[in-house]
This record gives C-alpha cells, sequence and structure tokens, in this order.
C-alpha cells in the first residue's frame, strides 16, 4: 500500500541494562472519525525491523511516498518491506 511516510528513527543501544536494536517509521494515516471527535491525519511509529535499516533510509529525503508491506500482529502492524516512491510534499506552514 502507498503511504506518505515523515520520518525514520533507529537506535541501538543499551538502555538501564536492556539491549534494543530497531528502526521505527513515522508513516502518516488518517484518524478514526468513528466516535465524531477526530478528523483529519496523525502520524504513527510503525516498527521496521533492526537499526540497520535506518542505516539504509537515513540518506532519504523526507516526507515521501513509499510502497508499505505490512503485517498485522497481536502488537499492531509491522513494517516488513520498504520502496521510496518520491518525495511528498511538506505540509504548508
Amino acid at each position: 500500500m502507498k503511504f506518505r511516510v515523515l520520518g525514520a528513527k533507529g537506535f541501538k543501544g543499551m538502555v538501564e541494562g536492556q539491549h534494543f536494536d530497531s528502526t521505527r517509521l513515522y508513516v502518516e494515516m488518517p484518524v478514526s472519525e468513528k466516535n465524531g471527535t477526530e478528523v483529519g491525519f496523525n502520524a504513527v511509529a510503525l516498527p521496521f525491523g533492526k537499526e540497520e535499516e535506518y542505516q539504509k533510509l537515513k540518506h532519504l529525503e523526507f516526507p515521501l511516498h513509499a510502497e508499505l508491506t505490512l503485517e498485522a500482529t497481536t502488537k499492531g502492524f509491522e513494517v516488513r518491506g520498504f520502496k521510496a516512491l518520491g518525495l511528498a510534499p511538506a505540509a504548508s506552514k
């Protein structure tokens, strides 16, 4: 599916004795209008493998459009595939 990816974050290291090795993509998604209390879009942080995935992305310009392969898990959606499609216009100020 095609998404607007706002940015990425990678981390590999120890925090309070616990080892972390991860990448997260910040993906624009529509909010649920079901309750009538929200409209528009929000950024959702989706896990995308280990920190090595961030190393592959850090040279890209954001925001961009990307084809993402998502997998539904018991912890929510996880990104399993990423293909950059081109720059997405930044929000106007």
